[in-house]
């Protein structure tokens, strides 16, 4: 990472600049390709797809697994369908400029980022948006290396600069977690709309007016999710295979939710997000100190607060024109502890959502919660994706254990299919030249990631931060 010396020495992140592929990169693209088309191939032309159909269909057990299965596929498939029509539908809120822009306060939870949190302080302060209407806010929550050095000398640079951007400082005496820290900036920002941005992460020049701006045209939306793409593409293959499965989603995704009832976005990602004020302040404390299964819950703090706000009857957008690169896991170990706490917290607040559909009433306006058939349908069969999908891939691999040549083959086969979506999607809408990574992150989930998941559930009251060195965060 850089250090920082001046606001313009930041870390150069151009989304839209073409990589130099080298010999090494082309070799595996081409691989992924022979290998992919080789097994489908092989698939085809041994007809192993009727003999597993046959084995299940006359056993006992085999039967309702090849029914249910079948049946849980065609509902998936329309699922997908339904969600790319919407995808397709979606549209960007158009931005809005001067007086029209709200007052903003921008918070940044920072612990133990070394120089990277210079970066991030950096590009909000040269964010296009009207200085007096402005505020940054970077929370220390008890760092033990340089991080609150690095924010102090940024802080001072503009300070002392000319600048007329300002950066107010705040340094916790000790690591509580993240959601302790966003708090600590929430109760003192003054601003009607409160933003907040990792501090690994880097956003661009226009997307705090892009993020904002669904909120100025639309009272009844309290939260804007912005759009989170890798910064680190550069430092090896598992930054590169997110990178594909970020698009899929964000402009996927959360694209499509952001159709279902005006605003169905599940969940308004840390990373860069906009909450209205008024959204957030009934319901503070009780976020802060929400429990799970007599646990604090401290991982998905991100989550938790986009149900708070759509537990008040408000809706819930993505703005695909908001902006924002962050740091990527580069290792197994990184990649999975992430997926984990994502995991964890899912399981929770899948439960605290299930809760408000159940009730139906804003339990601090008492206001009705409103509900669409197409919302209520992407939560159902979101829900059931956090059991099902496993029991079957455990069937699967029992069976491809018992009989490699058959049920190995099309368990492989099925995880390069499952690829292909993401793949046109990325190569057609974001004309990405890492779309053939998809393929490849498909066979890599399937093989080593998909123990998380399962994990997940059976520990979710386990919401601890387990990304940096102190506890809780």
């Amino acid at each position: 990472m850089t250090t920082f010396s001046s606001p313009t020495a930041i870390v150069e992140t151009d989304r839209a600049s073409p990589r130099t592929v080298d010999i090494p990169d082309a070799i595996l693209k081409t691989a992924i390709i022979v290998f992919s088309i080789g097994v489908l191939l092989v698939t085809l032309t041994q007809h192993t797809r009727a003999q597993a159909f046959q084995i299940l269909w006359q056993h006992r057990l085999g039967r309702p697994l090849l029914i249910l299965g079948t049946a849980y596929a065609a509902l998936t498939t329309v699922w997908t369908v339904w969600r790319f029509i919407l995808a397709m539908r979606y549209r960007p809120v158009p931005s809005v400029s001067g007086d029209s822009l709200p007052r903003i306060s921008v918070i940044v939870p920072a612990f133990n980022e070394g120089a990277l949190i210079a970066d991030t302080l950096s590009h909000l302060a040269q964010c296009h948006y009207p200085s007096d209407r402005l505020e940054i806010i970077v929370v220390d929550d008890g760092s033990t290396d340089e991080t609150w050095a690095q924010i102090e000398r940024t802080r001072d640079w503009f300070h002392n600069s000319g600048s007329d951007r300002r950066i107010q400082t705040i340094r916790l005496p000790a690591n509580r977690g993240k959601r302790h820290a966003l708090y600590e900036g929430f109760r003192r920002a003054t601003g009607d709309i409160l933003i907040t941005v990792d501090s690994d992460s880097l956003v661009d020049a226009d997307a705090l007016i892009e993020l904002v701006s669904p909120l100025v045209r639309n009272p009844r939306i309290g939260a804007v999710a912005g759009n989170v793409r890798v910064l680190n593409k550069s430092d090896g293959l598992i930054p590169r295979m997110l990178d594909i499965r970020y698009l899929m989603t964000f402009d996927f995704k959360r694209a499509a939710q952001s159709v279902m009832s005006g605003g169905g976005v599940l969940c308004v990602a840390g990373a860069l997000a906009a909450y209205r004020r008024t959204a957030v302040v009934p319901i503070l404390s009780e976020w802060l100190h929400q429990q799970w299964l007599g646990h604090p819950a401290r991982a998905g703090e991100d989550h938790a607060m986009t149900n708070y706000i759509r537990g008040q009857g408000y809706a819930v957008t993505f703005q695909r024109t908001a902006r924002v690169q962050t740091l990527a896991p580069t290792t197994y170990t990184g990649l999975a502890r992430m997926f984990l706490r994502w995991g964890r917290s899912n399981v929770r607040e899948t439960a605290h959502l299930a809760s408000i559909l159940i009730q139906r009433r804003a339990p601090h306006t008492n206001s009705a919660v409103p509900i669409e058939a197409g919302f209520l349908f992407n939560f159902v069969v979101g829900a059931t994706g956090l059991v099902v999908p496993y029991l079957f891939l455990a069937a699967a691999i029992g069976l491809a254990i018992a009989s490699p040549p058959i049920f190995g083959l099309k368990l492989l086969a099925a995880a390069i299919a499952s690829g292909v979506f993401p793949l046109i999607f990325a190569g057609t809408f974001d004309r990405n030249d890492d779309a053939l990574l998809a393929i490849v992150y498909s066979l890599y989930a399937m093989l080593l990631l998909s123990w998380v998941w399962p994990w997940a559930l059976f520990t979710s009251h386990k919401s601890v931060w387990m990304t940096r060195t102190a506890g809780g965060k």
